[in-house]
């Protein structure tokens, strides 16, 4: 059996009883322990599964979305360079990986009380009602449209200059973002 059967065979088993054991899959498949604990990182290292004390559990959607480093909207691994924290009013927080995503997040959902996002060219956190964006610039950071943050909207203008975009607040980024992703539908 290749590793690629058995890995849908151990998510669907996950699946239907939420926990395997180590010992089981190895009797079950007829492979070594070491094979199915390599089985096991593999998934893990995808995010799909958790590995536990002789075994693995399923990760929840819920778990993996809100799971420090991976990005709420598109699972991407959060980039300290394109960053946005966005904070839950009942005090959890959610990552993003870059202004776009937190614009799509900000749009769905009305549980979010603040935002801090890494300005594009210091790299500080800034807070998010006073940044400045550049929507689908000429650079190509993460997810599309590009959204890039600043600090200062003449900083915004001055890189629009040389990458195009257009320099938008947040609410206006918002809509510009939204918009953008209807029409890609």
């Amino acid at each position: 059996m290749l590793a690629i059967e058995r890995h849908d065979f151990i998510l669907e088993k996950l699946k239907e009883t939420g926990r395997v054991q180590v010992a089981d899959l190895s009797a079950t498949l007829k492979v070594s322990r070491m094979t199915i604990h390599r089985d096991l990182d593999a998934l893990a290292k995808e995010g799909l599964i958790e590995k536990v004390f002789g075994g693995a559990v399923l990760r929840s959607e819920i778990t993996r979305k809100n799971q420090t480093g991976v990005c709420a909207v598109c699972d991407r691994p959060v980039s300290v360079h394109t960053r946005v924290v966005l904070h839950l009013e009942d005090g959890g927080q959610l990552e993003a990986c870059c202004p776009h995503c937190a614009l799509l997040l900000l749009d769905s959902r009305d549980d979010i009380v603040s935002g801090l996002a890494v300005d594009f060219i210091h790299g500080k956190m800034i807070n998010l009602k006073t940044a400045s964006f550049l929507v689908n610039p000429d650079v190509a950071v993460c997810c599309t449209p590009p959204v890039l943050c600043f600090a200062d909207a003449s900083e915004a203008r001055r890189f629009q200059l040389g990458f195009n975009g257009q320099v938008a607040s947040l609410r206006d980024a918002q809509k510009l973002t939204t918009q953008h992703m209807k029409l890609s539908l």
